[in-house]
């Protein structure tokens, strides 16, 4: 019993030796940083949609023809699937 003991924690610090697979964030090249700026400007919630005649902000939802449509983030509506 003792030596399963032994086996087993000397088992544990093996693992615990290993080197972890999660690293911290690298550095990102210049080009690369601005490409994620672009995409974070866009997700920020300034895209509208047309609806009637007006501009309606990002998240507003409307009735049409049955359907429940939401103004999405690149400013588009996109039928959510529920009827209204």
């Amino acid at each position: 019993m003792k030596t399963e003991i032994v086996t087993m924690a000397a088992l544990l610090a093996a693992v615990l030796a290993l080197p972890s697979q999660a690293r911290a964030p690298q550095e990102r090249a210049p080009q690369q940083q601005s490409a994620t700026s672009l995409i974070l400007a866009q997700a920020r919630g300034d895209a509208t949609c047309e609806l009637d005649g007006r501009r309606v902000p990002q998240g507003a939802t409307v009735c049409q023809q049955g359907q429940t449509m939401r103004c999405t983030a690149r400013g588009s509506w996109e039928k959510s699937g529920k009827p209204c």
